[in-house]
């Protein structure tokens, strides 16, 4: 029987033994370009199982995973799942979370839509309560209406995935650190083995903290929405420029080892300031920088501050911050990162500044106010409009793979409700605490529709627009950006036309 390897340079050695003491044949390493619809055996490792996006283990049998000096045959799942159990009760918590890893190859190499593995990277809603009122946010319109803590009894029903995750992230819709209960959760998460991952807005730090951070954290992400005082406290209401400095600062003296991330939503209110923001990131010990699209809220109005209308000065500051960050030795990732065929010049975005400066930056009083007039007309909308989807429907964007968040992530809000996503909150499978199981919640029929659809090759409709599609970060998918994915799905065209009738008058939706 031909053993054909897929696999790393480093672990060919290691491979090339375990193929003849368990296969009794000698291995064919290949390159990806080199596999084919193939015959015999394949071991694929699982460092490089993520790129076989297009069924290349098809036609291949058995098929095994490679994974810490151990062959896996995927057709032996039902034993994994069965060892991985033995391994919970024994706490070994190490070794669990090993077994759910490789089955999740499995999940993907056979295109599962009923997931065998629970998520390894899990974000847990901390708080829905902010304090800051940024004005790209609903909390510019909320004002923390109804805001609550994440309670540990809410966790004891996620208690089997927290287990098997290695990785707990404690975002939602608020600022992690303000919530009075998360340093205990976060003792509750690292108990199980799992690092701490969180985006932050830096302005609540204290040494107890910073302790935790240098101890447990994998990373930390800072939202940092302008690179000058101005810009920074006009767009992140409430916050203080010196309180961030000084905290960012401090970060690189104390937890020096932990990574950090500067991201900032690109509108015109800051574009110009991306290759400044990549300098302070140099300056503050920050490894990474992450740029992201503004996408636009009816009840802000906001969608003349999105940077898809000015295309040429997005993709100039894209190139300026990128070629600041080679400079300067920071990774700089943009969600409209420069076509590399294409160079602009400062005069070929005269036009577009011009237009984006020509309106006032930031909203009058009198506009605040009348914001907040159609934020409770929209809010009684919803409450009258049951706007909780459990479906969706494909398109015809095509793909390969399928989502991190349909296979490998899961976003849990303070109340126990599974949704698809951290970005599209309204689409949910359901709700842990009613359910009293994750697995059931995790297979739920949404989740296992939007499986089949990315398996099939296309986006579903629900996920149009998304910017960790758009911006090329998804590990297991990749998807062609065409003028397509940048449409409404049905709902929203549906919510635009009974809310402008509604309003009535002119509004920016």
């Amino acid at each position: 029987m031909k053993v054909t390897v897929y696999c790393t340079e480093k672990n060919k050695t290691e491979i090339g033994k375990i193929a003849v003491a368990d296969l009794h044949e000698p291995a064919d390493f290949v390159t990806y370009e080199e596999l084919r619809k193939g015959d015999g055996a394949l071991i694929a490792d699982h460092e490089l199982v993520n790129t076989l996006r297009k069924d290349e283990a098809a036609g291949y049998s058995p098929v095994y995973i490679y994974f810490k000096n151990r062959l896996f045959d995927i057709s032996q799942a039902d034993q994994l799942v069965e060892e991985r159990r033995s391994l919970v009760e024994e706490k070994d918590w190490s070794g669990a979370k090993d077994i759910n890893e490789v089955l999740c190859d499995m999940d993907f190499l056979c295109r599962n839509t009923v997931n065998r593995s629970y998520p390894d990277f899990f974000q847990i809603e901390s708080t829905d309560f902010c304090n800051s009122r940024c004005i790209m946010c609903e909390h510019y319109f909320t004002r923390n209406k109804d805001a609550q803590i994440l309670q540990m009894e809410t966790l004891e029903h996620m208690r089997d995935a927290i287990q098997l995750s290695r990785r707990i992230n404690l975002n939602g819709m608020g600022e992690p650190f303000i919530s009075r209960l998360v340093k205990q959760q976060i003792d509750l998460y690292v108990g199980y083995g799992n690092k701490i991952v969180a985006n932050t807005n830096l302005s609540v730090l204290d040494d107890e903290l910073i302790g935790r951070i240098g101890r447990d954290f994998e990373w930390l992400a800072i939202s940092v929405d302008g690179a000058r005082k101005e810009t920074y406290e006009s767009i992140r209401i409430g916050m203080s420029y010196e309180t961030l400095i000084r905290n960012l600062y401090k970060l690189k003296e104390k937890v020096p080892h932990v990574k950090k991330i500067i991201s900032m939503v690109m509108m015109r209110q800051n574009v110009c300031e991306m290759p400044e923001l990549v300098e302070l990131a140099h300056e503050v010990g920050a490894d990474q920088v992450v740029f992201l699209n503004l996408n636009p809220n009816l009840i802000i109005g906001n969608a003349q501050d999105v940077m898809l209308n000015y295309p040429k000065t997005a993709q100039y500051y894209s190139a300026k911050a990128m070629e600041k960050g080679k400079e300067l030795g920071v990774h700089v990732v943009a969600a409209n990162a420069p076509d590399p065929g294409v160079e602009l010049c400062f005069d070929d975005i005269r036009d577009e500044l011009g237009k984006m400066q020509s309106m006032p930056m930031w909203k009058s009083a009198e506009e605040e106010q009348e914001m907040l007039k159609t934020a409770g007309i929209v809010n009684k909308y919803i409450e009258t409009h049951d706007q909780e989807q459990n479906t969706t429907v494909p398109t015809n964007v095509r793909c390969s793979g399928v989502c991190d968040w349909l296979l490998k992530n899961c976003y849990a809000d303070l109340h126990g409700n599974i949704s698809m996503c951290c970005r599209n909150l309204i689409y949910r499978a359901g709700n842990v605490e009613k359910e009293g199981d994750f697995l059931s919640v995790w297979n739920a029929p949404l989740l296992k529709k939007c499986r089949e659809i990315f398996y099939s090759g296309y986006v579903p409709e629900a996920c149009l627009k998304c910017g960790m599609i758009e911006s090329g970060e998804l590990k297991y998918l990749t998807a062609d950006i065409t003028p397509d994915f940048y449409k409404d799905t049905a709902l929203k065209k549906k919510q635009k036309q009974e809310l402008k009738t509604l309003l009535g008058g002119p509004h920016d939706l």
